[in-house]
C-alpha cells in the first residue's frame, strides 16, 4: 500500500527508455568554484556519468547545456570524449527552460523522467530544475555530480529542490537502476564504469 505523500510515480524505477540526461555547464571555466568535493573525486564522477550517457545513448538521450568561451573555458574533456553527438544548448538565463531548444529537445524526446547534474547545483541546477518540475517532469537529481562552494548552499540547494519534488540519487545508483541486470549487454560496460571512476573500484 503506497502512503498518500508517496507520489506513485517516482517508484517507478529509472530506465533508460523513459529516461533523459541534463548536463548542465560542465565549463572548465568553472572549476576553481567547487568546493564541495574534492577535485579528483569531482572529474572521476563527471567521467563516469559522462560515460553512462555514451552507454545508453541509443535508448536514454543527453542533452548539453553550456557555453564556451570567456570566463566560463571550454567544456571538459570527458563531455567531448564520451558524448560528442549530444546537442549542445546555448543560454543566456541560468534556466535553460528559457531557451525555445531546450524545451523543443524535451519535448520531441518526450521521456517523464529528467535526470539532472551540473555545475552549481544552487544556481543553473536549481533553477532548470525548478521548472522542469514546474512543467510536469518527474525530476532526478545528482548532488555527487553537481557540487557549489559551500556545504552550506548545497543543502540549502538540496532542501529547495526536495521540498519541490525532486529526488536525490547518486551515479552508481543511477548506473546500477538503468542496468537493470548485470547479464544485459551493458552489464560488463557499466561494471567497468564503477572499476574505472567509483570508490567500489579501489583496492
Amino acid at each position: 500500500m503506497i502512503e498518500k505523500n508517496v507520489n506513485p510515480a517516482y517508484l517507478e524505477k529509472l530506465k533508460p527508455e523513459n529516461s533523459i540526461l541534463i548536463m548542465v555547464d560542465y565549463l572548465t571555466g568553472f572549476i576553481p568554484g567547487i568546493k564541495t568535493i574534492d577535485a579528483q573525486t569531482y572529474q572521476n564522477n563527471v567521467s563516469a556519468l559522462a560515460r553512462i550517457g555514451q552507454i545508453f545513448k541509443d535508448r536514454m538521450p543527453t542533452i548539453v547545456l553550456g557555453d564556451e568561451g570567456g570566463f566560463r573555458g571550454k567544456f571538459f574533456d570527458q563531455i567531448n570524449e564520451f558524448l560528442p553527438d549530444a546537442p549542445k544548448v546555448e543560454r543566456h538565463t541560468p534556466s535553460a527552460w528559457h531557451a525555445k531548444e531546450f524545451r523543443d529537445l524535451l519535448e520531441k524526446y518526450n521521456r517523464p523522467k529528467v535526470i539532472i547534474a551540473g555545475i552549481s547545483i544552487d544556481n543553473c541546477v536549481t533553477q532548470t530544475g525548478l521548472d522542469i518540475l514546474k512543467a510536469g517532469y518527474e525530476l532526478y537529481v545528482l548532488p555527487d555530480v553537481s557540487g557549489t562552494d559551500s556545504f552550506l548552499v548545497e543543502q540549502s540547494a538540496i532542501s529547495r529542490l526536495t521540498q519541490a519534488g525532486a529526488v536525490m540519487t547518486n551515479w552508481v545508483s543511477l548506473a546500477s537502476e538503468l542496468m537493470d541486470d548485470w547479464t544485459k549487454p551493458e552489464g560488463k560496460l557499466i561494471g567497468e564504469v564503477y572499476q574505472k571512476y567509483s570508490k567500489w573500484g579501489e583496492q
